[in-house]
């Protein structure tokens, strides 16, 4: 009787392996011969789960992504909507190893589907994914009254993703500026500044 074998814990563990090889050692350590190695399986047995990097990454990003949002599941909110909105700005921005990792493979994955039309569709959907949840927080303080209704939301969305994407690039390369309190002081400004207009 042939072995049945668990195709999600498979691409599991593999993901999981590939995920700590970036952690302890960077995205470019990744590769499909590595990550078998690591697993204890051959390159063809790895290759049944994902043939080419772009499959490979693209099945990361999905893990990334699974984190965050248990991450933000598990995470306890401000019931005062204007702190909740710097908390989960706050969550989106590499303060911690954790999502110094996230950070590294999303920008990798990001100037990779510049090239590739299978990373393409997925970095389109993510990146208006982050639109939809700029424009979320910022109702969210339009309806509790710290933002006017009159302001244009789609070019503030936009903003608000530009800022946290700048932040985000500039905490990752320069941690010894951008700390954790200058984030936090660098999001709560401008924040106050879209509340004061």
């Amino acid at each position: 009787m042939p072995k049945k074998v668990d195709h999600n814990h498979k691409r599991k563990i593999i993901v999981e392996t590939a995920w700590k090889i970036i952690e302890t050692e960077g995205i470019e350590k990744v590769s499909i011969r590595r990550i078998a190695s690591e697993a204890g399986m051959s390159t063809g047995a790895l290759r049944h789960y994902f043939s080419n990097q772009d499959e490979l990454l693209l099945f990361i990003m999905d893990y990334f992504l699974a984190r965050g949002k248990e991450r933000s599941e598990n995470k306890s909110w401000s019931k005062n909507p204007l702190i909740a909105v710097q908390e989960t700005l706050l969550e989106l921005v590499p303060v911690d190893q954790d999502k110094q990792t996230e950070t590294s493979v999303w920008l990798v994955f990001a100037i990779r589907s510049l090239t590739s039309v299978a990373l393409n569709t997925k970095k389109d959907e993510l990146t208006e994914g982050e639109y939809i949840l700029m424009e979320a927080l910022l109702e969210i303080l339009i309806k509790a009254g710290y933002i006017r209704k009159d302001i244009n939301i789609e070019i503030e969305k936009l903003r608000l993703s530009a800022v946290i994407e700048g932040l985000s690039i500039h905490a990752l390369l320069r941690p010894d500026i951008f700390t954790i309190e200058k984030t936090e002081q660098i999001i709560t400004h401008h924040l106050n500044e879209l509340c004061n207009q």
